[in-house]
């Protein structure tokens, strides 16, 4: 349901501001009405552009100042009805369209599955099998002797994702003698390999093939992919944006399920756990 809505979503948002530009050439369509339109559906766009583009790694719960921007593009088509009557009725209605999409979008879409199976802190990691980008399977024995973070993500295609990825390799220099880093995704492996091109970490991004992992961590996200993007060759599926933090022993010292995937926790949060361990 959360992929198809997404989708259609800013399918939608692009076909009325397509639609109120070209009203805005029309001499006989009064300017107030497409104007109202225009704002209302850019700012969402321009928020989502934002993220592909500005890369933030988190934002506000609430992105206040884009509700309010879609609120003054309502009103502005609300002025023209009561203005030149009834007749650009449409306007409004895709106004108040936009915003009960965004309004969806913020306390629906972007809320994740509960996780009340998720690891706990001061348990051992339960055992995981993954793969290496080549294929290779790896065993989470192998992170014995050595703390570690394990980051679930989404995939290539969450923006907030690489830029949390971005962010955490940034900050890992600091740390990298001394603890193991693992980037986690079920996405295929020619997706994992080209984002492990994008940064200079050996075999620091894994394979989950077909989620099992994050099954067995309680972290699965079932459609959590945005339709249409299985033409690219996405899972339909994929984790809640997990970080965990293990001991040099195996057992669990943080973790941070996201209850908003706009919400990231800073690395300052849990890197500091890796001295502790």
């Amino acid at each position: 349901m959360k992929r198809w809505f997404i989708t259609l979503f800013l399918l939608s948002l692009v076909a009325l501001l397509v639609f109120a530009a070209l009203m805005l050439a029309r001499p006989e369509v009064p300017l107030l009405a497409p104007a109202g339109l225009i704002v209302a559906a850019a700012a969402p766009l321009g928020f989502f552009a934002w993220l592909f583009i500005g890369g933030p790694a988190r934002t506000d719960r609430h992105p206040v100042l884009v509700s309010a921007i879609i609120g003054l593009g309502a009103v502005l088509c609300a002025a023209a009805v009561y203005r030149y009557g009834e007749v650009w009725n449409m306007f409004l209605a895709g106004g108040i369209g936009v915003l009960i999409g965004w309004m969806i979008y913020l306390r629906w879409y972007s809320v994740q599955p509960a996780a009340p199976n998720a690891p706990v802190p001061g348990q051992p990691l339960p055992p995981l099998t993954l793969q290496t980008e080549d294929g290779a399977p790896i065993e989470s024995e192998a992170l014995r002797g050595k703390p570690a973070v394990l980051v679930f993500y989404r995939g290539n295609w969450c923006p907030l994702c690489v830029a949390q990825i971005r962010e955490l390799v940034a900050a890992w220099r600091d740390v990298a003698d001394e603890a193991t880093l693992w980037f986690i995704s079920n996405q295929g492996q020619g997706q994992t390999r080209a984002i492990a091109a994008n940064f200079d970490l050996s075999g620091a991004f894994l394979r989950d093939p077909d989620g099992l992992a994050a099954r067995t961590l309680g972290l699965h996200a079932p459609g959590a992919t945005p339709a249409g993007l299985e033409l690219l060759g996405y899972p339909r599926d994929a984790a809640v944006p997990t970080v965990i933090v293990i001991d040099a022993e195996g057992i669990v010292r943080f973790v941070e399920v996201a209850d908003n995937y706009r919400l990231r926790p800073d690395p300052s949060v849990y890197l500091q756990v890796l001295d502790e361990s």
